[in-house]
């Protein structure tokens, strides 16, 4: 049987840490309109990835330099046009997705971004997974579980039970959190954010935006490699 690498591993522990907090970070951004956080956002977590690039991958640590490139620069904004910025930004959000402008972007549900006669059967995998797990998706979301922050939401929360096994050094454990989140990036995510991202980085009016698609996509790309050679190894 193939063993994933001893969770023991500090490298693995530092990944889980930046991956589960990356993901939290994308998370919030799809599902809160923006407002003066987005002057506070630490970025970190990113940085500390590509700390750790993959081989033969430095496309993906490229895309990921890319979106970082695009978003640290909002931290650093502290001025009066703050509010000019979140208006622009919030502007943006609906735009991108809520799927408002007619013939425009497609909001993103993996439901609408996947074969349409499998339309219904990926949402409700999801809710199925959730409902396994007993994941309830906070009712002030407003959304479904299908879609992309609470699926990103979702792989934060496998990356933190990932680094709680690695501190407990529980291999059998960390195996089967490993399997669970290469089969929610195989069968869901990267099977439909990417498609997703690009589009956004296309019709995205603000840089942030443009960083948002960037950094999403290039992190989704990186754990499709990182945890199924944590598996195969």
């Amino acid at each position: 049987m193939a063993k994933p690498h001893q969770p023991s591993s500090e490298k693995g522990r530092t990944l889980a840490t930046a991956r589960k907090d990356l993901y939290g970070l994308l998370s919030y951004t799809y599902i809160l309109i923006p407002d003066g956080k987005v002057f506070e956002m630490k970025w970190d977590p990113a940085s500390e990835i590509l700390k750790y690039p993959l081989e033969g991958a430095e496309k993906i640590s490229q895309e990921i330099q890319k979106g970082l490139n695009l978003v640290k620069p909002y931290s650093l904004k502290k001025d009066l046009t703050d509010e000019e910025i979140l208006t622009s930004l919030s502007k943006d959000w609906t735009r991108l997705f809520r799927g408002v402008v007619k013939d425009g972007i497609l909001p993103p549900y993996e439901s609408l971004y996947r074969p349409e006669r499998l339309q219904k059967k990926h949402a409700q995998e999801v809710n199925r997974l959730f409902s396994k797990m007993g994941i309830l998706v906070p009712e002030e979301w407003h959304q479904p579980s299908d879609y992309i922050g609470v699926e990103l939401d979702f792989m934060r929360f496998l990356c933190e039970k990932e680094w709680r096994v690695r501190e407990k050094k529980e291999a059998g454990a960390l195996r089967e959190v490993l399997q669970m989140e290469k089969s929610f990036l195989e069968e869901h995510l990267s099977l439909w954010v990417p498609t997703f991202c690009e589009r956004m980085f296309r019709e995205a009016h603000e840089d942030y935006y443009q960083g948002i698609a960037r950094l999403t996509s290039g992190l989704v790309a990186y754990d499709g490699i990182y945890v199924r050679t944590l598996i195969l190894d």
